[in-house]
C-alpha cells in the first residue's frame, strides 16, 4: 500500500515540494489540499531552471534564478572573454583562487541515497582578467546556496579552450536543498592568484535520477546450467527496463545459466542507464581418496576415506550404488575389491568416483627356511635362515626362548628342533619350525682331483667339500702357466671351467678352521671335457 502524503500548496509553494516546479496554483487567498503519493513525490527528475544560463552579460552577475558565490560573470564580453556560447546567447564565467572561490547554485531537492546525473559544456579560459593555470569544475550539495557539505563530482584539471561536453554522476549522502557549481582551485598556481578559470554553458534540462543496480549471482555445477543472477534496483521509484547480455532477457532475474559473465543494463524512463556485471562461477565437488588397508590379510578391516572440497557443503555420499546417503565420508570393514562412490553437495553438484581399489596386505608367510646342519663331530655351526614374504615390512624374528630381532638368521646352533615366529609392522604373525642335525664325521675340507663340465649333472663344478666350521675361505685356480682362471671367497661357489680346454690346473685353498687354525691346501685338478 502506497504511503499517502498530504501537502498544502498555495500561492507560494513549499520549497521542498518537487511538484511545485511543474504545477502552479493561483487561488487568491485559498490553500488547496493536495494528496500526492510518496512514489510520485520522489520519483521525478529535478528540473534545472535556466539551463542555458541566459541573462544580460555583465561583471559580477548571474542569470536568474541562479545564485552567486562571490563575483561570477555573465559572458561573453566581460574581462576580454569573447568565446561564443555553445547554446543560446550567454553563459557563465568563473575564476577562483584559494581565497576567492566563485560559484553559482540553484535549488534542487536532492534525496539521500539517490544517484543523479547532469551534463554541461565546459571550456578553459586561460586569460580571464588574470592568467589562470587550468580549468577545474567541482559540484557540491548543501542546504544553502554557498554550502559545500558534500563534494559530488569534479571534472579534474583540463586545458581545452573549445567547448566539450561533461557528464557528472553522483550519489547524495543526505537530503540537500541546493546544488552548486564551483571553479575549483585544485592545485597551486604560480602564474596567478586565480588557479582555475572556466566557462560553463548548456546544462541539461533536468538533474536526472539514475538506477543503482546490484547483482547477486548463484553459482552452477561445473558442466551444467543451473546458475542464476538476480538484480536489485535502488534509488528510483518508477519501473525501469532490463536487458541482459548475453541472452537478451528483459526480466529482473535470469536462471538456467552456464558458468560465465553476465551484464545487465537497466534503463530508467528518463533515459539514464546503469550497468552491472556478475559472474556465475562453476562449482566443482572434488574428493581426495585415501584407502587404508587391513592390518593383516583376511581381517576385512579395509577403509575408504574421502576428503571433499568445493561446491556447497555439507556433502552426501552414496556408497557402491546405494540409494541411501550418509554424511560421513568414511567407509570401513571392507573386503578387498573395487568400489564406487557418488558425492553430492547441497546444490546437487555431483562427483562420481569409480573403481576405488581396496587392497589388503598379502598373506604373511615363510617362503623358505634354509638350514645348515652341524658340519662335523667337533663343531657347533648349525644355522637357520628364513625368507619371508607378504605382510607389511619391516619384519621381526624370534627363535623360541630368545628376544625379537631384525635379522632373519640364527647361527651357532646345536642340534635339535627349533620353533620360530615372524611378525610384521602390524603385528601379524606366522610361525614355523626346523631341525638341525649333527654330522658325526671328521672335521676336514676335501678337494676333488677331477671334474667334467659337460652338462651331464655329474661333477660339473669344481668346489671344495667342507665338513668343518670354517671362515675366511678363499680358493684360487691357475693355469699351467700360472695365470689365474678362477677365484672365490664363497665356499658354496665353484669353478665351471668355462671356455677352458681339457688339462691340468693348479688350485690353492686357504681358510681358518673350527679350531681357529689357519690352513692352506693346494693341489691339481684335471678338467675333462
Amino acid at each position: 500500500m502506497k504511503k499517502i502524503q498530504w501537502m498544502l500548496i498555495g500561492i507560494g509553494c513549499w520549497r521542498h515540494c518537487l511538484l511545485c516546479e511543474r504545477i502552479s496554483f493561483y487561488l487568491r487567498g485559498v490553500f488547496v489540499l493536495v494528496m500526492v503519493s510518496s512514489n510520485v513525490l520522489f520519483a521525478q527528475d529535478i528540473p534545472v531552471q535556466n539551463p542555458s544560463l541566459e541573462g544580460v552579460p555583465g561583471q559580477g552577475k548571474v542569470p536568474p534564478p541562479w545564485r552567486a558565490k562571490n563575483t561570477p560573470d555573465i559572458q561573453p564580453g566581460v574581462l576580454q572573454i569573447t568565446q561564443p556560447p555553445s547554446d543560446g546567447t550567454t553563459y557563465i564565467g568563473l575564476h577562483s583562487g584559494p581565497t576567492w572561490p566563485e560559484a553559482i547554485a540553484q535549488e534542487a531537492a536532492l534525496v539521500k541515497g539517490k544517484m543523479y546525473t547532469i551534463s554541461f559544456d565546459l571550456a578553459y579560459a586561460p586569460s580571464y582578467a588574470f592568467k589562470a593555470c587550468y580549468g577545474n569544475l567541482a559540484l557540491y550539495g548543501g542546504n544553502r546556496a554557498t554550502d559545500t557539505i558534500q563534494r559530488f563530482w569534479t571534472s579534474g584539471i583540463f586545458y581545452h579552450t573549445e567547448w566539450k561536453r561533461y557528464t557528472a554522476v553522483f550519489k547524495a549522502a543526505a537530503d540537500y536543498d541546493y546544488i552548486s557549481f564551483w571553479a575549483d582551485a585544485a592545485a597551486p598556481c604560480d602564474q596567478s592568484i586565480y588557479g582555475s578559470a572556466l566557462l560553463m554553458d548548456n546544462l541539461s534540462a533536468t538533474i536526472r535520477e539514475m538506477p543503482q543496480v546490484t547483482l547477486t549471482a548463484t553459482s552452477t555445477c561445473k558442466g551444467e546450467s543451473k546458475g542464476a543472477v538476480t538484480a536489485t534496483v535502488k534509488g528510483v521509484a518508477v519501473a525501469c527496463t532490463y536487458l541482459w547480455s548475453p541472452g537478451g532477457q528483459t526480466t529482473p532475474s535470469i536462471s538456467g545459466l552456464a558458468a560465465g559473465t553476465y551484464t545487465l543494463t537497466v534503463t530508467h524512463p528518463n533515459g539514464t542507464t546503469a550497468t552491472a556485471t556478475a559472474t556465475v562461477k562453476p562449482m566443482e565437488v572434488k574428493s581426495e581418496v585415501t584407502t587404508i588397508p587391513s592390518p593383516c590379510y583376511g581381517d576385512n578391516e579395509n577403509q575408504i576415506l574421502l576428503t571433499t572440497t568445493g561446491g556447497t557443503p555439507p556433502y552426501r555420499y552414496y556408497f557402491d550404488g546405494s540409494t541411501h546417503s550418509t554424511y560421513t565420508p568414511a567407509f570401513k570393514k571392507l573386503h578387498p575389491g573395487y568400489y564406487d562412490v557418488l558425492v553430492k553437495d547441497e546444490a546437487e553438484c555431483k562427483e562420481q568416483l569409480n573403481d576405488i581399489k581396496v587392497t589388503e596386505p598379502a598373506l604373511l608367510r615363510i617362503a623358505s627356511a634354509k638350514t645348515h646342519d652341524i658340519s662335523c663331530s667337533d663343531t657347533r655351526d648349525g644355522s637357520i635362515a628364513l625368507q619371508v614374504s607378504g605382510g607389511t615390512r619391516p619384519y621381526a624374528y624370534q627363535l623360541e626362548g630368545t628376544n625379537w630381532q631384525s635379522d632373519s638368521v640364527w647361527a651357532q646352533l646345536e642340534q635339535g628342533k627349533y620353533y620360530y615366529r615372524v611378525k610384521d609392522k602390524n603385528n601379524c604373525e606366522v610361525s614355523g619350525s626346523s631341525e638341525i642335525i649333527r654330522n658325526e664325521r671328521v672335521c676336514a675340507v676335501y678337494i676333488p682331483n677331477a671334474f667334467s663340465p659337460n652338462g651331464d649333472g655329474l661333477n660339473d663344478v669344481f668346489r671344495a667339500k667342507i665338513n668343518d666350521d670354517i671362515r675366511d675361505y678363499k680358493m684360487m685356480v691357475y693355469s699351467r702357466w700360472g695365470r689365474p682362471v678362477f677365484q672365490s671367497q664363497d665356499p658354496a661357489a665353484g669353478w665351471d671351467g668355462r671356455d677352458l680346454p681339457t688339462g691340468t690346473y693348479m688350485w690353492v685353498v686357504t681358510y681358518i678352521d673350527s679350531k681357529q687354525q689357519a690352513r692352506r691346501q693346494q693341489g691339481t685338478i684335471l678338467l675333462i671335457r
